[in-house]
């Protein structure tokens, strides 16, 4: 196994794993009203651009698989929007975009998460998709931002493309 894959692999665990607990402990502590942000998604950003799409999207998927296991919701419901985003994240991998124009990247694929994500759970409850996108989709994706670049200060030496 090449020296890359098995980097990727400690921090999938070492990153991945505190991520889905947070999300499942400390998360509900810090939710605002019903907006609450994304760890999982936020780790599987980071992984995304530092290895690649197909890295990117099986980080993707196996943490919302676990996030789905976690929190009860069907399977499949994390595990399709996040593997999909961190596919498309992982695009960039190698690409030098850095600073406030990633960050405006980040903040789209986030959205794209997030309604993917609510429209996927209003066909599953039959809820409205425009008040799940306005009332839910967004706030959400405000916060996961923000706990995203609170993440990135603190992970920048681990998921920094440079050696």
């Amino acid at each position: 196994m090449k020296q890359e894959n098995k980097y990727y692999l400690v921090l999938l665990l070492l990153f991945g794993v505190p991520a889905l607990v947070a999300q499942a402990l400390i998360v509900p502590l810090i939710r605002i009203h019903i907006w609450q942000p994304d760890l999982v998604l936020c780790i599987v950003l980071l992984l995304s651009k530092r290895f690649g799409a197909i890295p990117g999207s099986t980080a993707g998927f196996f943490l919302g698989l676990l996030q789905d296991a976690l929190t009860g919701m069907p399977v499949g419901m994390s595990a399709f929007p996040k593997s999909l985003v961190g596919y498309l994240v992982g695009k960039f991998h190698g690409q030098n975009i850095k600073g406030v124009f990633m960050d405006l990247w980040f903040v789209l694929f986030i959205l794209i998460h997030e309604i993917i994500f609510y429209s996927l759970l209003g066909i599953k409850a039959e809820l409205n998709l425009s008040e799940m996108v306005i009332n839910r989709a967004l706030p959400n994706a405000i916060y996961t931002m923000i706990s995203l670049l609170i993440i990135n200060l603190f992970l920048k030496k681990y998921l920094s493309e440079e050696p």
